[in-house]
């Protein structure tokens, strides 16, 4: 097996473990299984309880379908196995911190209605990290680094007297349906839950649909980045060193949206072509735009123009 085998594999046990440890738990503490548990808090005192088997079993059913596409995911060896065993490792981790938490404060209480969570309420925000290792496990460059991408400019250079101005959009389907799941979460955070929490979703969601539409703008002040009109991007142009049109994929930038990445930032709101500029610093700024090749062909004429 080689090396980039290995590391997958060990990414896609990250599933697996937190799944053996729920079932771990769940013969380990035997008898002394309450009946029912708290299973969600207001602050430190419980709201919401759950049957203890039910909320066992719906956890296991989850995490064992999280391990069998981690499993076909790595079998596979996809582009896109970092992404996906990153989601799948944060799902097991979760429900089994979640589980195992709602027991053992219940046990430690004695009634579900004294369970008291603490600042134990950190614990499954901690699943987080089991993904991020997940994420950065396998081999993400395990077809050879890329050989340099052609710097195209306009076949007519221009003079310090001319303008030109490109722009360019892309739409994508999937801030759209990530809306609309929000804004029912906010509308039941608001009717059941702290109104603090309900504005946090409100405001998150106003930020996804500023992924719905973007527009890219390329002038002589540099690239700009901009939603339902109002410019959130500006790359000025005296720290663009080059620009190149490639075929991305969001599993490569860390997924869809605004990306920070070791490599470079990415607006990415779905696989295939993309301006791709290469910064002064050595940096990569990357968006996906329909039909780039006119925009980098003036990024670097306006480069050269200085």
């Amino acid at each position: 097996m080689t090396t980039s085998k290995i590391r997958l594999w060990t990414a896609a046990s990250l599933t697996l473990i937190p799944t053996l440890i729920l079932v771990l738990a769940r013969f380990a503490w035997g008898d002394r299984l309450p009946e029912t548990v708290a299973s969600h808090w207001s602050g430190s005192n419980p709201d919401g309880f759950s049957t203890t088997t039910t909320f066992f079993s719906i956890a296991l059913a989850i995490s064992l379908v999280a391990v069998v596409i981690a499993c076909v995911v790595a079998a596979r060896s996809s582009d896109n196995a970092p992404l996906f065993l990153a989601v799948t490792s944060i799902s097991s981790a979760t429900l089994a911190t979640i589980w195992i938490l709602s027991v053992a404060l219940t046990i430690d209480a004695g009634t579900p209605e004294d369970a008291r969570i603490g600042w134990w309420i950190l614990a499954p925000i901690a699943a987080v990290l089991v993904g991020v290792l997940a994420y950065a496990l396998p081999d993400q460059q395990r077809n050879g680094p890329k050989s340099p991408l052609p710097t195209p400019t306009l076949d007519t250079p221009l003079t310090s007297s001319e303008r030109a101005v490109w722009v360019g959009q892309v739409r994508s389907v999937w801030p759209w349906i990530a809306t609309a799941g929000l804004v029912v979460l906010v509308i039941a955070t608001a009717a059941y839950s702290d109104w603090w929490v309900a504005v946090i979703l409100g405001v998150s969601t106003l930020a996804v649909t500023a992924f719905a539409s973007v527009t890219v703008r390329v002038d002589r002040h540099g690239v700009g980045i901009s939603s339902w009109g109002v410019r959130w991007k500006k790359i000025p142009i005296s720290k663009v060193k080059s620009a190149s049109v490639d075929a991305i994929r969001p599993a490569e930038w860390g997924g869809w949206g605004y990306r920070i990445t070791p490599r470079g930032t990415a607006v990415t709101l779905r696989s295939g072509e993309a301006i791709v500029v290469t910064l002064e610093n050595g940096r990569l700024f990357a968006v996906t735009v329909d039909h780039p090749e006119d925009g980098v062909k003036l990024i670097n004429s306006l480069v050269q123009a200085g």
